[in-house]
């Protein structure tokens, strides 16, 4: 497969001891694996990255925040859309996001807000002390 062919290759060129080669091995990682950028993605406004419960203008989907433990299986297509949670507010009890299927995206949100706040308390806690020292 690919993964035996990469490897192969490595070996081959490692065996070489060349250094040219070597960086060309980098530079294929970078081609192949970075993510890249295109022109619109940088100069217009609605191609920018969005911020959380950030609706896209042309499939409805949310922009939803993920947990970095959980990027690996993060599927883009089965984000909720506007559609989606209109439906859940409509059939639920209750009118708030915990209703809808942004429930569990507003917990990784909240845990991501709660550590922010625990990290800024820490910073604050260690300056007021710096200054009581003086």
């Amino acid at each position: 497969g690919g993964t035996d062919r990469w490897h192969a290759l490595c070996r081959h060129v490692r065996s070489l001891k060349n250094g040219r080669l070597s960086s060309a091995l980098t530079e294929i990682i970078f081609t192949y694996t970075y993510p890249r950028l295109d022109v619109n993605v940088s100069k217009g406004m609605n191609h920018l990255l969005k911020s959380p419960w950030c609706v896209h203008p042309k499939t409805g989907r949310v922009c939803v925040p993920v947990a970095v433990a959980d990027c690996e299986d993060f599927d883009p297509s089965a984000v909720p859309t506007l559609r989606s949670i209109a439906d859940d507010l409509d059939g639920a009890s209750g009118k708030d996001i915990s209703s809808t299927r942004l429930s569990a995206y507003e917990a990784v949100f909240d845990s991501f807000l709660n550590g922010m706040e625990k990290s800024i308390r820490a910073e604050r806690a260690l300056e007021k002390k710096a200054s009581l020292d003086f």
